[in-house]
């Protein structure tokens, strides 16, 4: 029977009763199982953790119960939990309960639509699966299952349920860890008021608690479960973000923050509700921790990341790489070398001493530790980071809604620069390693690269003027005009 489960770069992710069913669930947690009994300690601990979305919980249960009849021993969260905090545990377990682990499974469909669920393997170093590592547990799927203690006459629901599993309390250990990475009593003497926006997902009781205890006045809004996420994608994009600016100019917040359904993405308000996007705060949060904490190391971004960063690391005499899209190529370079700061444009940060992968949660703390050092608003800081890299920029990015044969054919005619009038730009190169990215004599760029699960392309942009911009948008707007696609900011 087919079971449509396709582990792609972030987990496999479907529609709730479509795809992900509890049979699915039990597949695809039996494959996961068969690789730990593989590569892993059969008795080392495996966390398993999930979000705020529908049956999220009951899915992880039904995970836990594949586990325990291969004779593995899982974890269950006791709440839900931000991807980031279980990627955590699986790293860094307490000296208590084990010196290694066998990874985590997060039941988790990120900003995906509600109607999504999803699960993802962690590994033990606390990174995303690497693509040979999925490729393996891809090819378990369908293998004999494990003995799963089933009763007769109840649904397949309630046959997952298995009551024997312990679980843990995800919250102080890692905040313990945080502790060891922000100076929580210079934000005290800060006396910072904040609003915090969970956008009803993973965050909500982590990101504000943590304010809390470094003596933040904070306020929560949108801070209870709610599987269908207030009618808005959990996503922290300025258009979804309407309450948050309010919250904070009512209640004369000097900032507001914004983390995704399973809190691995940020975004920020300043005092005036100005929206400042994922590459803005890469770029101070670099600033800061070389400024501010006095750290150096390499600093890693994705193809589609701000070019700011790396003005700064020739500033600051710093190595810069540049990845494919995904955390999980960030994820490389943190594992090999000591790495300041990773970064992608969707709101994904780590740092140094940290896991190697995204944290929304590490990210808003940053924030909140930056304005206490620099005793100055977001506003006036990115300010004062433009002009440390001595070189600014515009960003904006399409997503185009476009059927496979048109979307291959745009990025093929991309890849091939042919006959393509950039009406006076001077072109330097084209980096076809994932999709194509134009790059000009001034520093401007753009990119276009295809979704490898849906029916999408995007384009980002960067430059340095909004005369620029204009002409690599029209250039692209024109190139499209062919396909007759349709174009959404």
């Amino acid at each position: 029977m087919k079971n449509n489960i396709t582990f792609g770069t972030d987990g496999w992710r479907a529609i709730i009763a479509e795809d992900f069913t509890f049979e699915n669930v039990k597949i695809a947690s039996n494959a996961i199982g068969k690789y730990i009994l593989k590569h892993c300690k059969k008795d080392a601990p495996i966390f398993i953790g999930y979000d705020t979305r529908f049956l999220a919980k009951d899915f992880a249960e039904c995970c836990a119960s594949v586990l325990l009849g291969l004779g593995l021993n899982p974890i269950i969260s006791s709440k839900p939990l931000p991807t980031p905090i279980i990627a955590f545990w699986a790293a860094k377990p307490p000296e208590n309960l084990s010196k290694e682990t066998c990874g985590a499974i997060q039941f988790t469909a990120s900003h995906n639509p509600p109607k999504y669920c999803g699960l993802k393997y962690i590994t033990n170093y606390g990174g995303p699966a690497p693509v040979e590592m999925t490729d393996e547990i891809t090819k378990l799927l369908g293998t004999e299952t494990g003995n799963m203690k089933q009763e007769a006459g109840k649904t397949s629901h309630a046959s997952c349920l298995m009551p024997h599993s312990s679980s843990f309390n995800p919250l102080d250990h890692y905040a313990t860890h945080i502790k060891s990475l922000i100076d929580f009593n210079r934000i005290k003497s800060s006396k910072l008021k904040i609003v915090y926006d969970p956008l009803y997902g993973a965050g909500n009781g982590y990101l504000d608690t943590l304010l809390k205890e470094a003596g933040c006045e904070t306020i929560t809004i949108h801070n209870k479960r709610d599987p269908l996420f207030g009618g808005l994608l959990p996503e922290p994009k300025e258009e979804n973000l309407k309450d948050l600016k309010n919250s904070v100019r009512t209640n004369g917040s000097i900032m507001g923050l914004a983390t995704d359904g399973d809190s691995d993405r940020i975004s920020a308000i300043d005092q005036n509700g100005t929206f400042y996007s994922p590459n803005q705060i890469a770029s101070m949060i670099l600033r800061h921790l070389y400024k501010n904490k006095g750290l150096k190391g390499t600093i890693v971004r994705t193809l589609s990341t701000t070019h700011l960063m790396d003005h700064l690391a020739k500033k600051y005499n710093l190595p810069i790489v540049e990845t494919k899209v995904g955390f999980k190529w960030i994820c490389e370079v943190m594992r090999r070398e000591d790495v300041l700061i990773g970064a992608e444009e969707s709101g994904g940060i780590s740092i140094l001493h940290h896991i190697p992968d995204k944290d929304a949660v590490l990210a808003g703390m940053l924030l909140t530790e930056m304005l206490a050092y620099e005793n100055k608003s977001l506003s006036e800081i990115f300010k004062d980071t433009v002009k440390d890299a001595e070189w600014s920029c515009i960003n904006d990015k399409l997503d185009l809604h476009i059927n496979n044969k048109d979307k291959d054919k745009f990025i093929s005619d991309l890849k091939s620069a042919k006959n393509i009038d950039f009406n006076g730009l001077k072109m330097i190169s084209v980096n076809t390693t994932e999709g194509a990215k134009y790059l000009f004599e001034d520093g401007s760029w753009f990119m276009a690269r295809a979704s490898g699960t849906e029916p999408m392309a995007r384009v980002y942009f960067e430059a340095t003027s909004q005369k620029v911009l204009d002409i690599m948008k029209s250039t692209v707007q024109n190139m499209l005009k062919e396909t007759s696609l349709q174009c959404q900011k």
